[in-house]
């Protein structure tokens, strides 16, 4: 058996935006591939027969951003220059035919009878011009770039293109798009455009036999997804934020459209349905985590240790299901069963069939992985005011009893996400580098209700605690844990909070803090949430100018000088959920205080550089990290580059 390496990250194949067609017989979805030589993601098409099984690798020569179905036809967004253009692949003959093109980059799109439907941004920066500039807040938005006067406007055109107009109206710009073909409607959601993009946005419906445009909400709910179930019926995902704070737990509220009016529907659910809250590099997703199926709604929520999926009928009753898999990612429910793509064990992405309480994997994408020996996460838990707090301790692969091996504390974002006992390709790289590692959820951490995961005005001391104690817990479980020779590493969040952590303690021999913040005044402003997201977090009492002591004391960086750990900083140049000059600030002051630090900026990259990072990034992200930690915390110094 093999022990795995940093260059093994390039094997893995992740499986995105599964879709199904109308008939159910087949299923579409991008196999992503990494090419470190071109430094490119490659998405290649599959075409997945569900009755003969084998599946087929189409439009080789083409490579489309997007792609839907209709009925029986498979239809294809592609980039050419500045146009998009739409063709359509015959299900039957397999036939390739182009349809129109458009001067704009298509969204989520329909191909009626006579109409062509799609959402699009509009009043885009010229990139061409010597100066960005906005009059709208927040300046920049992660994976977008500078917002300036931009919106999402939802469009109509004839088939031939001619003929465009756009259906909404320049103050509302547009996010969740629902397409309803049986009743000939749309279901959308609208953030009304503002100085500064509010928190709460509002559910419309449009018809497309009339032209009618009709608002349900009141600007009175922070919204996730709507989707379209019957003709009376729409559901949307929503916190009330008259009673309760935008971190809560969405609830499900059901339109009925003759009345006008909309309700809860069913009991509270304390779990939470945010995307992506299962914290692994291993894994992307950019399917909607929601899908109608015979009258019933299908949703994935974040219960204890993993995602799960809720079957709520329009009754309001919940049905939970549970497949197996920590970490789901895409999924599409069949006559037959559920199609899912995720992470199982310790297993990679691969798309799964679920039929009967059995989970059957119809893929091999990632089989070399069962030629390398990897380290298996021993749960691990402690009390904490009689609340139980959990993670999983990983040994070094090649552990032995009588050996002594330096241990790295990893501290996961969000705060609102969780660690679960799934594939991370860092943790075990440093398995295999003879590091024990062990990663916690904290209080503040996804799965276990609103009251676990609130931290508001608490975000650093009472986690910080905790992470303490878990840290003494390891030790004393594991005598082969070397304590003179700690790591601790995080990012987002847990960047932050390996900030805090190296000015409150001494113990910790070596630090990683990625996308991190350094100061929640600057960061306030400078991240395109910070305004309403360190407003909830700091208490949801007051901003800087209000109570700008309360903010001075929650930056690490003012405790600078309390420092003596060497720490290392990572940050995407691109990144505008928490700007690269909050790590370039942390690291600057270490600097100036003679603390040994590094600090390595990526050119390119956003927030999301661990897992949807090119390849060149991500390979450099490895190796600096081994790096750094065997430097500082071995005695047998060595460059980690695996």
């Amino acid at each position: 058996m093999k022990l795995l390496q940093i260059d093994d990250f390039l094997k893995n194949k992740v499986i995105r935006n599964l879709e199904i067609n109308e008939r159910e017989t087949h299923c579409a979805y991008f196999e992503n591939a990494l090419d470190i030589d071109t430094n490119h993601i490659k998405s290649k098409l599959v075409l997945f027969d569900l009755n003969e099984k084998p599946s087929d690798y189409i439009l080789n020569d083409l490579e489309p951003y997007g792609f839907f179905f209709n009925k029986d036809f498979l239809m294809l967004k592609v980039k050419k220059e500045n146009q998009s253009y739409l063709y359509s692949y015959d299900l039957k003959t397999k036939g390739l035919a182009e349809l129109i093109s458009f001067p704009f980059d298509l969204k989520d799109t329909f191909v009626g009878t006579d109409q062509i439907y799609f959402a699009a941004d509009i009043q885009q920066n010229d990139k061409k011009m010597c100066a960005s500039c906005s009059e709208k807040g927040p300046y920049y938005l992660e994976g977008v770039g500078v917002r300036g006067e931009r919106i999402t406007g939802l469009f109509k055109s004839s088939m031939d293109g001619k003929d465009i107009k756009i259906i909404t109206s320049l103050d509302m710009n547009v996010d969740q798009v629902d397409f309803d073909a049986d009743n000939d409607r749309i279901v959308f959601t609208v953030f009304k455009t503002a100085q500064l993009k509010p928190v709460e946005s509002d559910v419309y419906t449009y018809d497309m036999a009339t032209g009618l445009l009709t608002k349900y909400t009141n600007g009175q709910y922070r919204v996730g997804f709507v989707k379209s179930m019957t003709e009376d019926a729409v559901i949307f995902t929503g916190t009330d934020m008259r009673s309760r704070s935008r971190n809560d737990n969405q609830q499900l509220y059901k339109i009925d459209i003759s009345s006008g009016s909309f309700k809860q529907l069913g009991k509270h659910i304390d779990k939470s349905n945010e995307i992506c809250a299962v914290i692994t590099d291993s894994s992307c997703s950019t399917s909607k985590p929601i899908m109608k199926y015979d009258n019933a709604f299908y949703h994935i929520r974040v219960e204890h240790d993993g995602d799960v999926i809720y079957k709520t009928t329009l009754d309001g009753l919940h049905e939970i299901i549970k497949t197996g898999l920590k970490k789901i990612d895409s999924y599409i429910v069949h006559k037959k069963g559920i199609l899912i793509c995720g992470l199982k064990d310790l297993d990679l992405h691969e798309l799964y069939w679920y039929h009967d309480g059995m989970l059957t994997a119809l893929t091999t994408n990632n089989k070399w992985l069962d030629d390398y020996t990897l380290s298996m996460g021993e749960r691990q838990t402690i009390l904490d005011d009689g609340q139980e707090i959990e993670g999983y301790v990983f040994k070094p692969t090649t552990f032995e009893v009588d050996g002594k091996y330096p241990a790295i504390m990893a501290i996961h974002g969000g705060p609102k996400m969780i660690f679960a006992n799934v594939f991370m390709h860092d943790v075990q790289v440093l398995c295999a580098k003879g590091y024990f590692v062990y990663i916690v959820n904290p209080i503040g951490s996804d799965g276990r209700g609103d009251v676990f995961s609130d931290i508001r005005g608490r975000m650093l001391c009472k986690p910080y605690d905790q992470l303490m104690q878990f840290t003494d817990a390891v030790i004393n479980r594991y005598p082969q844990v070397n304590e003179n020779a700690l790591g601790v590493m995080g990012g987002s969040y847990g960047g932050l909070m390996t900030n805090y952590i190296i000015t409150q303690t001494k113990r910790f021999g070596a630090a990683m803090s990625e996308r991190g913040i350094s100061s929640m005044v600057t960061s306030f402003t400078s991240s395109d949430i910070g305004y309403k997201f360190l407003y909830e977090y700091m208490g949801n009492d007051a901003t800087p100018w209000e109570d700008p002591d309360k903010y001075v004391k929650a930056s690490p960086i003012m405790y600078a000088n309390q420092v003596s750990t060497p720490t290392l900083f990572i940050h995407g140049k691109c990144d505008y959920r928490c700007h690269y000059t909050e790590s370039l600030n942390m690291y600057a002051a270490l600097n100036y205080l003679g603390v040994p630090s590094k600090f390595c900026l990526f050119e390119g990259e956003n927030h999301g550089l661990p897992g949807k990072g090119k390849p060149q990034s991500r390979k450099k992200r490895y190796q600096e990290i081994v790096s750094w930690f065997d430097n500082h915390l071995k005695e047998e110094k060595s460059n980690g580059l695996g």
